[in-house]
């Protein structure tokens, strides 16, 4: 029934997509905003209860809806994976300021591409601005971002909603990602950040490190497999903590994969820059790059789709 709910949502989602706007997202944002507002002592202790009640409480609530739906229907459960997938997983929830990015830079017209990658970046990134980078820099800033938004948006839904029963893990995965982001923003003016948001930024640092080798690992078998595996090894254990080297681990994989520099010069440097190896032989993205990575990315999710249905059937044979 897992696989079955995945691909309806997949089907669904590119048939109707998710609105930026929605009732759902914004009541997400009104909890955590009101757990923070209500918690929020400026301890990372008070962050953990709200991370409890918030993040832990609405996954046990969907565990118990679920074995409440599957004790009247199986219908009735399949119905409820779609609902909790179809709002958490999908490529097309971000997709669209992706795609107007690469279509603007193909025409020539970069003041659209850099008014598409800010409206898109300032959504996480408050007073980020794209005004001053060139066409280059811009289809580079949009993959990473595109890269990353497909790990948290597709692949670690996937992952977690494989390893916790009905919408659990969906449920635990886009909320832990969520707080950890809306509590750690940075405060107005020049007051210094609390360490209110500290627990969750690391508890989503550890939910995130099996999910990112796994699309990693996707990324390898669909895409270069030697250059991915090479990126990946140069960035392993990159930072010292889970959180950062998720995100390197995604974008070294991606980038060894497609044979294009992802990350910016400056990280690209540290990771892979070597005596007679630069760079690791990775070439500049341009404006046919975009389409590279979404195809890498929807062969990613085929692969896993497979592996998910072999295992399945492997379990009714049984």
């Amino acid at each position: 029934m897992g696989w079955l709910a995945l691909l309806l949502t997949l089907l669904l989602e590119q048939a109707r997509p998710v609105p930026a706007r929605n009732p759902i997202y914004a009541g997400a944002a009104w909890v955590a905003d009101g757990a923070e507002k209500n918690f929020n002592a400026g301890s990372p202790r008070h962050g953990l209860y709200a991370w409890l009640l918030v993040v832990a409480g609405a996954t046990l609530a969907a565990g118990v809806l679920y074995a409440i739906a599957y004790s009247l229907s199986w219908l009735l459960a399949l119905a409820l994976n779609l609902a909790v997938l179809y709002f958490t997983l999908g490529f097309r929830q971000f997709s669209h300021r992706f795609t107007e990015i690469q279509i603007a830079v193909a025409n020539g017209d970069l003041a659209s591409a850099r008014r598409e990658l800010t409206a898109w970046k300032s959504q996480s990134q408050e007073g980020y601005s794209a005004a001053e980078l060139d066409a280059s820099e811009v289809v580079r800033q949009a993959i990473e971002y595109g890269v990353l938004l497909a790990h948290r948006h597709v692949f670690g839904v996937f992952f977690w909603f494989v390893v916790l029963p009905g919408p659990m893990g969906p449920v635990f995965y886009r909320l832990a990602d969520f707080v950890a982001r809306r509590w750690n923003r940075r405060p107005p003016g020049p007051l210094p950040a609390d360490e209110f948001g500290r627990f969750a930024r690391q508890a989503f640092a550890w939910i995130d490190w099996a999910p990112a080798r796994m699309t990693a690992l996707g990324f390898a078998i669909v895409g270069d497999f030697e250059g991915a595996v090479y990126c990946w090894r140069k960035v392993k254990g990159a930072g010292g903590f889970p959180g950062v080297e998720a995100r390197a681990v995604v974008l070294g994989a991606a980038s060894g994969a497609l044979g294009t520099r992802i990350m910016g010069a400056t990280e690209s440097a540290r990771y892979f820059d070597e005596p007679g190896q630069e760079g690791a032989g990775l070439r500049e993205p341009d404006a046919d790059t975009p389409r590279s990575v979404v195809g890498l990315a929807w062969r990613a999710m085929i692969l896993w789709m497979i592996v998910l249905l072999a295992l399945s059937l492997a379990g009714w044979l049984t």
